[in-house]
């Protein structure tokens, strides 16, 4: 859960509070109220980025951020890996580096046999290690619907964090995982979904966004975030405010295998629909396409959205040659007003 998330305060405006904010709608818990701060918060719930972030020094800002999850796969191990990794990426979204965690759990041992806690945090700690991040404690409580995830703390220097709003028109947006895991969860949970679509799924929730991260620094990215419960959409929303817009190529946005054809067949999750209810007057398409459903299933654990210079593309695409990392142009950021998206 990133501060976005916890507060959903993306249209509130100072000094009032507006009568529907976003899905989930928790506004209530924070609106009109002055939460402390002081000059060295330079992320707050209030800024709408990914993680908060406050300076140390003028060379050193920590960067945190929390989130868990219910099981989003029956294995336990696997789920442990993909609630660190999705933690994890918010650090990631904001340019920065983790370095600690601290482990969050819901979890009742009346209802369950401990060997699954064991295994879920054995899973977690996993993807800490593989991301050098330090286990340094956490907190559980007695729960009947089992919840795992990660407070996280990273390191950024002060001018280096990069922030969701930044774009600039003309510059191209970078989608670094496909979509689609929200409807294959689902699918999963209803058993209409084969192994090997699922294990696809799963490979995608498992990949830290670390690589990704580094190498839209290097391609000095104006802006980022990371696709996951408001969909594509939703995240994209947050890039543009309600001054910049968007040209989506549907085209070119990846998609998991099979999730078109399991959507088409009526496979929709709960977070897709109140996503599009939300956020889809935003949209503008010429056609109807099953496609476009997709820009607003909700990902757990995607993957990095950032806007670079046209001109940055040949680095960006060397870079990610050469570490492996998927890298997809799927828009161009315009000037068109209101925060529309286009959708060619």
């Amino acid at each position: 859960m990133n501060v976005n998330d916890w507060s959903l305060m993306k249209y509130v405006r100072r000094g009032g509070c507006a009568s529907k904010i976003g899905p989930g709608d928790l506004s209530g818990v924070l609106c009109d109220m002055k939460a402390p701060r002081d000059e060295n918060v330079l992320a707050g719930f209030d800024d709408f980025e990914d993680a908060g972030v406050y300076r140390l020094t003028e060379e050193l800002a920590i960067v945190q951020t929390v989130d868990f999850l219910t099981p989003v796969v029956n294995d336990p191990y696997l789920f442990g890996q993909i609630a660190a990794a999705n933690a994890l990426s918010d650090i990631y979204a904001m340019g920065a580096t983790p370095r600690t965690a601290l482990n969050i759990v819901g979890f009742s041992p009346k209802h369950y046999d401990m060997a699954i806690l064991k295994e879920i945090i054995k899973g977690g700690i996993t993807k800490m290690k593989e991301a050098g991040v330090s286990l340094i404690g956490g907190h559980s409580v007695d729960d009947v619907e089992i919840k795992y995830g990660l407070s996280v703390t990273g390191i950024v220097h002060p001018g280096k964090i990069i922030r969701n709003r930044g774009a600039r028109v003309g510059d191209l947006l970078v989608l670094t995982k496909p979509l689609g895991t929200g409807v294959i969860v689902t699918a999963a949970k209803e058993g209409s979904a084969d192994e090997n679509t699922v294990a696809n799924a799963v490979e995608v929730m498992l990949e830290l966004n670390d690589k990704a991260s580094c190498i839209m620094k290097q391609a000095r990215a104006h802006a980022a975030t990371d696709v996951t419960g408001f969909g594509l959409v939703g995240h994209l929303s947050e890039m543009i405010g309600e001054t910049l817009g968007v040209e989506l190529f549907l085209e070119e946005i990846p998609l998991l295998p099979d999730v078109v054809r399991m959507h088409s067949s009526g496979v929709v999750s709960g977070g897709l629909r109140r996503n599009r209810e939300f956020y889809g007057p935003r949209l503008n398409y010429a056609r109807r396409d099953v496609r476009i459903d997709l820009l607003f299933d909700p990902q757990t654990s995607g993957g990095l959205l950032f806007a670079i210079d046209a001109d940055s593309w040949p680095l960006l695409k060397s870079l990610a040659r050469d570490e492996d990392q998927e890298v997809t142009v799927i828009g161009r950021f315009t000037d068109t007003a209101g925060g529309k998206i286009r959708v060619t």
